[in-house]
């Protein structure tokens, strides 16, 4: 098996602030997307609540070159999936690391859930705090409805374009 690039993924706040940042394993480059496997025990440094995590589980992860959406997908040993789906400016690939700028707002499926936005109100009070402007306001809220509708219409990449790659994590 061919050894992959790992890389440091940085999410900043819209101010410029490093929020947090983890290592991960480049899978696949394209110039819409990286696919990136985080390994079971990586640490993910958030430097917004000045501690270190220790994420137990393989992840799978989508950044998006075009599009304000990234996708996390925690992998379990049952085999449960969590999905955790940051609203974002489009990623960067640059100098061999992966940079994007979280704007607060998430959209996640815990196992046996349906999908639930979170932390509007953090979006909210952030968009006052870091006064952003109104077409970050309106870029926010059109990801928003872009990513519920690829997730309800099954397009990509939640057209079964991870199944593979989570296959082959597990294993």
């Amino acid at each position: 098996m061919m050894s992959l690039e790992t890389t440091t993924i940085s999410a900043f706040k819209y101010d410029g602030s490093l929020h947090y940042s983890w290592d991960a394993d480049i899978i696949e480059k394209t110039e819409d997307y990286l696919l990136v496997k985080g390994r079971a025990g990586r640490q993910l440094r958030h430097y917004t609540k000045k501690q270190t995590y220790i994420c137990p589980t393989p992840s799978l992860e989508f950044f998006s070159l075009k599009e304000g959406f990234t996708v996390n997908i925690d992998i379990h040993p049952d085999g449960d999936l969590e999905y955790y789906c940051n609203i974002a400016l489009p990623s960067e690939y640059k100098n061999g690391q992966i940079h994007f700028v979280d704007l607060d707002v998430d959209f996640v499926k815990m196992p046996d859930a349906d999908w639930k936005l979170m932390d509007y109100d953090e979006f909210k009070s952030n968009s006052q705090l870091f006064n952003y402007p109104d077409h970050i306001l309106s870029f926010v809220n059109q990801s928003i409805e872009a990513l519920e509708e690829k997730i309800k219409t099954r397009v990509f990449p939640f057209d079964g374009f991870f199944a593979d790659y989570i296959l082959h994590i597990r294993s």
